[in-house]
Order: C-alpha cells, then sequence, then structure tokens
C-alpha cells in the first residue's frame, strides 16, 4: 500500500510545509509505502546531497521535488522487495555494510581527535617551502671517462680554480658542459647530484660524483628561494596535514597501550619464510600474538590471512624472496590500530550519534540496493546483436571519425599581398618558393595567437570556424584565403582531405555493449517499480 502526502510548489524546489504534514515518532512523513514511513528528513537529505553536486558551479538540471519523491518512493519499494527475498542476510551484504561501518567509525573518532588542529607548525611550513622553491646556480661538467674526470680533480685541488681548467677540458672535448653556471630546481637533480649538492657551501666543488656510466664534477655558485605563491600554500597544507598524521600516530600508540598486551617473543620467534611454515596451516594457527581488551585476541592465523592478502602474487612467492618476516610487526600493527580505534570509538558510543545512523543507514541501503540489482534485475537483462546494431544507427554520430584535414599555410600582413600569393600559386607558383621568398609574411611563432600549420593532419571539427569555412568544399591542391582581421591573412593550401566516416560497429562493440545493458537494465529497473507499486 502507498500513501503520499505531499503539498509542494508547482513550480519550484522547495520543500513542503512541515505542519502539512503527519508525524510518524515526531517526525513530518511525506508518505507511508507498506507502512514504512519515508520522512521529511530524508527527503531534504537527498535534496542536500543534489545540491552538493552541484557545488563546481555546473549547469545541471534538478529535479523537481515531486520528482525526487517519486525516486525515493521506488527505492524504497526496492528495498522491501530485496528484504523480502532475503538479500540483506547475504554475507556479501553484511561485510560490506560491516566494512563502511567500522571504517565511518574510525574517520569519526579520528575527525574527532584533530578537530582542533587547524594551524600548522610555522617552522615546518618554512622548511617545505623552501625545500620546495630551492634553486641551486651550478656549474657542471661532465666525462664520459673516469681518468679525465680525476685530472680535472686534481687540477682544482692543486690550483684553487675551476672555470679554467674546466673551460680548457670543455674545448679539447674531453669534457662536455659550459662553465656559464645556470639556475635549477633542486627538486629536479638526480639523487646523486642533489646528495653531492647538499653538502656544498657556496664557492665549494664537489668530489667526483659517478653518474651511470659517467662522472661529474660540479660547483655551487648560488642558492636562492624565489616566491611562489602557490607553492607556500601547498607547503602549509602538507604541514598541516603532517601535524594531524603525527598527533593521530601518537594518538593510536596510546590506544594500543590502553588495550593491547604482546606476546614479543612469540612475534619474534614467528617465522614465516621457512619451508615449514606453509600459508595454509598458518592460517588456522590459534596460537595467540595479542590479547586485546574486550575483543577477542589477534592469532597467528589472523596474521597470517592479512599478510597474505598484502602480495599480489601470493604469499608463497613472497616468502622466497625473504619479505614477509620483515613485514609481520608492521602488519600486526595495523590490525591492531583497527581493533582499538574500533573499541574506542565503541566506548565513546560514536554509533549512537545521529551523523553515523544517518550514515550506516544511507550505506546500507545503497548496499542492499545494488545487490537487488546484481542478484535479481542484472540476469534477466541480455544484449542481442540487433539490440547493438539498433543503438549503433541511432547513436552513430558518437561513433563516426571526424574528417581530417592536412593543411599547410602562408601568413602575411595584409591581405592584399596575400591575395597576390594565390593568384601566383594558381598560375604555378611552388608554395616552398614562395614561403621562402615571398614578402610580406608574418613568422607564426612570434605571434601569440598565430596559427601554424606547418602540413600537419587536423581533425576539421577542431579548426576555427573561419578556416572551416575557408576550406569548406575546397579539393586537394586547391588555395583558399582565410581573413584574420587585425592578426594576420592566412593563405592557405589543403593538401589532403579526409571525409568523416562511421567506426566499423566491431571496434565499438565492447563499448556499445555497456552502454546498451545499462540503459536495458534500467528499463527492466523502471519495470520492476511499477510492478511493486
Amino acid at each position: 500500500m502507498l500513501l503520499v502526502f505531499p503539498l509542494f510548489p508547482p513550480d519550484g524546489h522547495a520543500s513542503p510545509a512541515r505542519a502539512d504534514l503527519p508525524l510518524v515518532g515526531g517526525k513530518p512523513v511525506l508518505a507511508r509505502i507498506n507502512g514504512e514511513p519515508l520522512t521529511l528528513e530524508e527527503f531534504e537529505r537527498s535534496l542536500a546531497g543534489i545540491h552538493t553536486g552541484t557545488a563546481d558551479n555546473t549547469r545541471r538540471s534538478l529535479p523537481h521535488p515531486s520528482q525526487l519523491l517519486e525516486r525515493l518512493i521506488n527505492a524504497k519499494l526496492i528495498l522491501q522487495e530485496a528484504r523480502n527475498i532475503g538479500l540483506d542476510e547475504l554475507p556479501e551484504v553484511q561485510r560490506a555494510e560491516k566494512a563502511f561501518e567500522e571504517e565511518t567509525l574510525r574517520g569519526m573518532l579520528y575527525g574527532y581527535h584533530v578537530r582542533n588542529i587547524l594551524k600548522p607548525d610555522p617552522k615546518e611550513v618554512e622548511k617545505r617551502y623552501r625545500d620546495a622553491v630551492k634553486e641551486v646556480k651550478m656549474i657542471s661538467v661532465l666525462f664520459d671517462k673516469e681518468e679525465d674526470a680525476k685530472r680535472l680533480e686534481s687540477d682544482v685541488k692543486a690550483s684553487g680554480r675551476f672555470e679554467e681548467p674546466a673551460r680548457k677540458m670543455i674545448s679539447e672535448k674531453a669534457a662536455q658542459g659550459s662553465v656559464e653556471g645556470q639556475y635549477l630546481k633542486f627538486s629536479s637533480l638526480s639523487p646523486e647530484v642533489a646528495k653531492a649538492v647538499s653538502l656544498l657551501k657556496k664557492g665549494e666543488v664537489s668530489p667526483l660524483i659517478p653518474i651511470g656510466k659517467q662522472f661529474s664534477l660540479l660547483k655551487l655558485e648560488d642558492i636562492r628561494y624565489p616566491q611562489d605563491k602557490a607553492a607556500r600554500e601547498r607547503a602549509e597544507k602538507e604541514a598541516l596535514q603532517a601535524k594531524r598524521v603525527s598527533s593521530l600516530k601518537k594518538y593510536t600508540e596510546g590506544l594500543r597501550k590502553k588495550y593491547v598486551k604482546i606476546d614479543q617473543k612469540a612475534l619474534d620467534n614467528l617465522d614465516f619464510e621457512s619451508e615449514e611454515s606453509a600459508f595454509e596451516k598458518l592460517r588456522a594457527d590459534g596460537r595467540v600474538l595479542a590479547t586485546v581488551k574486550g575483543e577477542k585476541p589477534v592469532t597467528v592465523g589472523n596474521l597470517a590471512t592479512t599478510l597474505e592478502k598484502k602480495f599480489f602474487h601470493g604469499a608463497e612467492r613472497a616468502a622466497e624472496k625473504k619479505k614477509i618476516n620483515r613485514m609481520k610487526e608492521q602488519v600486526l600493527e595495523e590490525i591492531l590500530n583497527r581493533r582499538v580505534t574500533l573499541l574506542e570509538a565503541k566506548k565513546q558510543r560514536l554509533e549512537r550519534t545521529k551523523y553515523f545512523k544517518g550514515k550506516a543507514q544511507e550505506n546500507r541501503n545503497d548496499v542492499l540496493f545494488g545487490a537487488f540489482v546484481q542478484k535479481v534485475i542484472a540476469p534477466d537483462v541480455k544484449v542481442g546483436e540487433e539490440e547493438l546494431k539498433e543503438f549503433y544507427q541511432a547513436h552513430i554520430g558518437e561513433y563516426t571519425f571526424p574528417e581530417m584535414v592536412r593543411v599547410d599555410g602562408l601568413l602575411f600582413s595584409d591581405k592584399g599581398t596575400a591575395e597576390e600569393a594565390i593568384e601566383k600559386l594558381r598560375k604555378g607558383a611552388d608554395f616552398q618558393w614562395l614561403r621562402a621568398n615571398a614578402e610580406g609574411q608574418v613568422d607564426p611563432a612570434k605571434g601569440g595567437n598565430l596559427l601554424d600549420f606547418n602540413a600537419q593532419l587536423l581533425d576539421a571539427t577542431t579548426l576555427p570556424e573561419g578556416v572551416r569555412k575557408a576550406i569548406s568544399g575546397a579539393a586537394p591542391g586547391e588555395y583558399r584565403l582565410y581573413a584574420d582581421p587585425g592578426n594576420a591573412y592566412y593563405v592557405l593550401d589543403l593538401l589532403e582531405r579526409f571525409p568523416s566516416k562511421p567506426m566499423p560497429l566491431e571496434t565499438v562493440k565492447g563499448e556499445l555493449e555497456k552502454k546498451v545493458f545499462a540503459e536495458t537494465l534500467q528499463r527492466v529497473l523502471r519495470d520492476w517499480e511499477e510492478k511493486l507499486r
């Protein structure tokens, strides 16, 4: 049975007046679906979610409140049917719900802990900022032969001069580089060079630096820190985040001390890499590694199972490469962190808050709705060849290669000169000869808004409208004038034209199947909603 009590303005997006709605449990109700109330609060939360999605100022048509109400009623009907057939009892549904609720509780606990950390450490901001913008001016000389590099190193030590012997070796082709210093971002240097530069003072020369099969010597001339507003803003955000992470790390360590006792000897003696330590046995190993107040203990089996998930190619292969034992303490710490944060969240009764209940219910609805679609609707959706062909023909514009053109061009500063050039070309003048000899040309590289065609193959739909009009109807070998007043006059040589053509059905079949399946799925879902009403 469906009862609806809305009072919406016919032309607006406002909610109905609360005073005009019946109450259930003290909450205004918009509809009853088989006895289950759909509250005004649920409606307003959904409406707020739609408005939040338009915060980027993109134009998007918003549904009228009555349309939104219809969607919510239909969703309720689907969810009721899903529960009636027991989908809410499926293990995978319950696992998904539990995982979300645990992550939400942990997020709420952590968020509450750092709620008052609003400003970063100024010293940390400055450090991060200087690391980000730091530039070094240096002279760098590169050698293929180590003996040549050592010769320059000896000369520098003996004379105290770097530029003169370096210049001499560059001129002798024994070295590459320049004695003219240049500023480089410190962050762009290779690890070897960055390490060497970080140990130098201004004016000092580095020791010999191996770089692959080559060798380098460099002299540090200057260090500077340019002003960069964006870099400072990034440094502030990163420093604030680092401060919060540090605080959370200490907080979690405190929770572990409060709730956990680790059997360090058992952990140290646990060898996941020995021949006897088959993971199949370890997964069932009930030996206790850590006790947790108010929780089940963490066993060898728990640790083995979690470790196994860390390795994409399998735990046995990782054990062969001696990777697992190095990770066992870190992974145990991760397990314990999850346990203690959940314990503390429950101790603070965060699951009783309105925020958590709302989030958990929204997620349960999403998971259950998805399960209904996957288990009930999707198996009935079949996509045949005829449906694909019909969709392909109906949307042929989306599956068509655009017209492509290859165009070369000459640029002139005045219209008359451009028209003279076209006349010469039509009488047989060579295009490249004109490029090299015609007077009044403009170099496209020297103008910010000038077009440089350079015989490239171009998507005709991306060309400026004036260019498209100029070459419209032209055949390869014909010349056209494109006048861009106040900028330049273009003599266009149409070299090739490739008409637009449909993409072969077979090449887009995979994409078509997804789209047709999605559309058919929506139709079947609408049919179900109508049947349930």
